[in-house]
């Protein structure tokens, strides 16, 4: 799949949405205006209730507050609920019944969803998802919410972890991470505020009509009030039809890229279908939650009948997935809508791999060649080697790090264990400046948490943060500032910055920091227009992998290649290098899909102008593409 064609497809759906959204407030204002100088023509002793060409003209003092009424109440109902869920995709889960999955859990069902969202995460170059399960939903469904892969949460019904095996749990869960990595979760958060929007209007005509006295109190048009009301509900319900209907045009189409996705990553087909042909056969998809169709258009499946559907037709998905497949065979489909026009979209796959793998150690251990050219397609689009791979990191990395009766200081524990260092004086330097700020209560989770990272070799260590993630998330938000800040000062305390220091300190704000407030978008820029960020960042990078002068030369002329700049800077080693890099990246992030590809193009061009990707290339890599948002697998580093 196109990771850059999704993010700018995303992109143009945001906008139209809110064009929509828009044409919806001001019909629904419009039509409340029609309701209002109604009732005000009726209250009028001898005005026939006329509704013609100057009726605006008559009472427009009542035009304009009814108007700003409308809009006032629509946009604080929005606001309102887009806030109640600026904390992440935990809100939504737990607004359903979810239950978080703990990462020590001995459930077998629950261990084994959690393993396969870690190794999604670690294949995709995204932190562990916080994951919850409905244990109260017996159908076969799931869904992905959130606004960035930051404060993203994976839920899974209890039908779904009872009823679906390992391979057919893969294929939902890769069909969800196609939506955290694709830019879907950020605009499925959005359609939920625009539809409560609209919903309250809906909400507020009908308080009018329960409340309202049904007979005049000796006030002319008293008795009225109940039948405003009446058509205020029924004019807000209109606004929600639609709304309905936007709901499910936004997301049919996406939810068979989604598959088409799933597939690319697990290169199993028979997973995905075999789960949608149970939903069809054995146990259906509904969700019985009162809420469930607020989420109607985030779910793996559907979730009520409707006539609007959210999804295309499971026979239609499973054909895509399998061209021999006989709905005669599963003539029991359940929650099919009539049939819709929808494109059909083509399953992407990769000839030089095949599709199934005897021993999953040889993939574990395969590299992948870096072609500079090749780089951005890898870009959210992790395939069969990465995933196996990830499961080989997972399973290496100690699998207790979390297990306790307080898992959040046990991954702040092992964050700063990780920064370390090794010399007795600084280590103890750095031990004392931690307990400053969180007593002494550290101390012993710190050194145990360093006695298991003995074992961990060097180049795995920075996949632990991914998994750490969950946890840190559940601290408050002022101790997780705390944390980054200490974290940055325990890098500092030797006078000098490593490029693991920096690439864990960098992804702990990518990480963590954005999960603590929606991410405000960059300010727009060109690669022509960053000249002095390109030069600062491809200088600083083919610094790190190449210490002699002429081959750092080399390398980032190389990298300069992809960018096609009219005048690039040469190169020139900055000062500060980290504080230099922050600066650059922080620009750089504005670059459009398009400016991104080609700067991560350059990117690989710089790290593998020697032929080979040193660990400390590998770590900066990942950082800086974490960084502009755009995540890359984990490479195979010397």
């Amino acid at each position: 799949m196109d990771f850059w064609a999704r993010q700018a497809d995303a992109r143009r759906r945001s906008r139209w949405l809110v064009v929509v959204f828009i044409a919806a407030v001001l019909a629904v204002a419009l039509a409340v205006n029609v309701v209002v100088l109604g009732i005000l023509a009726m209250v009028e002793a001898g005005t026939p209730v006329a509704l013609d060409g100057d009726w605006m003209t008559r009472h427009p003092r009542a035009v304009v507050v009814t108007t700003l009424v409308v809009f006032a109440v629509i946009a604080v109902a929005n606001l309102y609920r887009t806030t109640s869920l600026a904390a992440g995709g935990g809100v939504v889960a737990r607004s359903l019944g979810g239950m978080r999955v703990q990462a020590d859990t001995t459930d077998p069902l629950q261990r084994r969803l959690l393993n396969v969202v870690e190794e999604m995460a670690i294949a995709s170059g995204v932190p562990v998802p916080a994951v919850y399960v409905l244990e109260q939903e017996q159908g076969i469904n799931a869904f992905a919410a959130g606004h960035t892969a930051s404060n993203a949460a994976i839920a899974v019904t209890q039908g779904a972890l009872r009823h679906l095996d390992r391979a057919e749990v893969a294929g939902v869960i890769g069909h969800e991470f196609s939506h955290i990595l694709n830019g879907d979760m950020r605009l499925n958060i959005r359609l939920m505020g625009l539809v409560f929007g609209l919903l309250v209007i809906a909400l507020a005509g009908r308080t009018v009509f329960a409340y309202a006295p049904r007979r005049g109190d000796g006030r002319r048009g008293a008795g009225l009030l109940p039948i405003a009301g009446l058509a205020v509900m029924a004019i807000g319900y209109i606004g929600v039809f639609f709304a309905r209907l936007i709901q499910a045009a936004v997301s049919r189409q996406r939810e068979f890229l989604a598959d088409a996705a799933a597939v690319q990553f697990t290169r199993d087909s028979t997973g995905l279908r075999d789960a949608l042909v149970k939903i069809g056969t054995v146990q259906g998809s509904r969700l019985a939650h009162p809420q469930a169709e607020e989420v109607a258009h985030m779910l793996f499946a559907p979730g009520m009948t409707r006539w609007f559907a959210t999804h295309p037709p499971l026979a239609e998905r499973i054909r895509v997935l399998d061209p021999s497949f006989d709905p005669s065979q599963a003539a029991a489909l359940r929650l099919e809508v009539k049939p819709q026009p929808l494109g059909v979209v083509e399953v992407v796959t990769d000839d030089r791999l095949p599709l199934s793998f005897p021993d999953p150690a040889v993939l574990a251990s395969r590299s992948v060649p870096l072609k500079p050219a090749d780089m951005p397609g890898r870009v959210g689009n992790p395939g069969i080697v990465d995933l196996h791979r990830a499961g080989a990191l997972r399973a290496a990395l100690p699998g207790d790090v979390l297990a306790g009766d307080d898992p959040a200081a046990q991954a702040v524990a092992l964050l700063f264990a990780l920064v370390l260092d090794p010399q007795p004086g600084a280590r103890a330097l750095q031990v004392e400046r931690v307990r400053a700020v969180f007593g002494a209560s550290l101390d012993e989770r710190l050194a145990v948490q360093g006695g298991r990272l003995a074992a961990v070799p060097v180049n795995r260590r920075l996949a632990l943060l991914g998994r750490l993630v969950p946890a840190l998330r559940r601290l408050p938000r002022a101790t997780r500032r705390q944390v980054l800040e200490v974290l940055g000062t325990l890098c500092r305390m030797d006078g000098a910055i490593s490029a693991f220091e920096y690439a864990l300190c960098a992804l702990a704000r990518v990480y963590v920091a954005e999960s603590l407030a929606p991410q405000r978008a960059a300010r727009a820029v060109t690669l022509s227009g960053a000249a002095a960020e390109l030069q600062a960042l491809l200088s600083i990078l083919a610094s790190h992998g190449h210490p002699d002068e002429a081959a750092a030369v080399r390398a980032y002329e190389r990298g300069l290649g992809p960018l096609g700049l009219p005048r690039p800077l040469p190169f020139r080693r900055p000062p500060g290098w980290p504080a230099a890099l922050d600066r650059a990246l922080r620009c750089l992030d504005g670059l459009d899909a398009a400016g991104k590809a080609r700067l991560v193009e350059a990117l690989a061009a710089t790290v593998v102008h020697d032929g080979e990707v040193t660990v400390a290339e590998a770590e900066l890599l990942r950082a800086i593409c974490a960084s502009l948002h755009c995540p890359l697998p984990p490479l195979a580093a010397r």
